[in-house]
């Protein structure tokens, strides 16, 4: 039988796939998104993305389990995160790379099984929520929220794109100057990945700025205008200079075991959290990638200010 939510304030704003992964986390993420992608989930009686903003008096069918009958749902890890600011509210790290974002099963080890163990929560309390992610093999600055106001806050900032993030790359060629990607993304169902659509994709933008430009590599820095999952990556290939280490989206892999990518910064700019606005969370370079740079001959010369 399904189970009715009614959507109060608490998550007025919140994507459906995060809700449902606060409310069901002892369900696995990809049995999530298939209940979403056939419509066995619904909200006001129909089908809809996993990326819609819930509202405030929206009901949502969910034909899981009630979740108050499910066995407690994660694990804490107990093992260290690099902080880079925590209060109340916010908790804002440097993610290694190898370590997921968030579990896909409970007992996976990841950024919120160990804020968990950071926090001292029990775990019926309120879990560590991204309010971004990372892949699983990109390393640098995270923000999650810790209680419901701060991820109203955080979701609307990031959605109003009262953020920057930017990001440090190593990428093959010569790359110089700046510039702006500009090319529609979706998702290809049959290759398991991003790639810039040939018809109407969802609009995806990155700025990109060149650093160090050698003969066989370059050291660039973006921003995502937009934020479509893997369009650094994707948008990087499109344009001919692959990310160093990136093999699913080009690259041969040869002097990296992951894409060379970094975010190096988060700067808020809105007041949705009032206190934290104009301030700059700067996450350091990884021994992987400066040992990249090095082995390429790039300058750091250029970022030594902007980290």
């Amino acid at each position: 039988m399904a189970k009715i939510w009614k959507i109060d304030d608490d998550y007025d704003c919140v994507r459906l796939d995060r809700f449902l992964r606060k409310k069901y986390s002892e369900v696995p993420l990809g049995a999530i998104m298939r209940a979403i992608r056939k419509g066995r989930v619904t909200v006001n009686g129909e089908k809809t993305d996993p990326s819609y903003r819930l509202h405030r008096g929206d009901e949502v069918s969910v034909p899981f389990e009630d979740p108050a009958k499910l066995k407690p749902s994660l694990n804490v890890v107990d093992k260290p995160l690099e902080v880079i600011f925590m209060d109340e509210n916010v908790l804002i790290i440097n993610k290694p790379a190898g370590l997921l974002s968030q579990p896909a099963f409970k007992e996976d080890d990841s950024v919120v099984n160990r804020a968990l163990n950071l926090i001292n929560k029990t775990k019926g309390g309120f879990i560590p929520t991204p309010a971004h992610r990372l892949d699983r093999n990109i390393s640098g600055v995270m923000a999650l929220a810790l209680n419901p106001r701060s991820l109203r806050a955080l979701t609307s900032m990031f959605r109003n794109r009262r953020v920057a993030k930017k990001y440090l790359a190593v990428v093959r060629g010569r790359l110089t100057g700046e510039g702006v990607i500009e090319a529609p993304l979706e998702r290809d169902e049959h290759l398991l990945k991003t790639v810039v659509s040939k018809g109407e994709g969802k609009r995806s933008v990155t700025r990109y700025m060149s650093l160090s430009a050698g003969n066989h590599a370059s050291l660039v820095a973006l921003e995502p205008i937009t934020g479509r999952p893997h369009q650094l990556r994707v948008h990087l290939s499109h344009i001919g200079h692959p990310i160093v280490g990136d093999v699913k989206y080009g690259d041969s892999g040869k002097e990296a075991r992951r894409p060379m990518l970094h975010a190096y910064s988060l700067e808020i700019f809105g007041n949705d959290l009032s206190y934290l606005a104009g301030k700059k969370f700067c996450a350091p370079l990884p021994a992987d990638l400066a040992g990249v740079i090095n082995l390429f001959d790039l300058s750091l010369d250029t970022i030594i200010g902007m980290l």
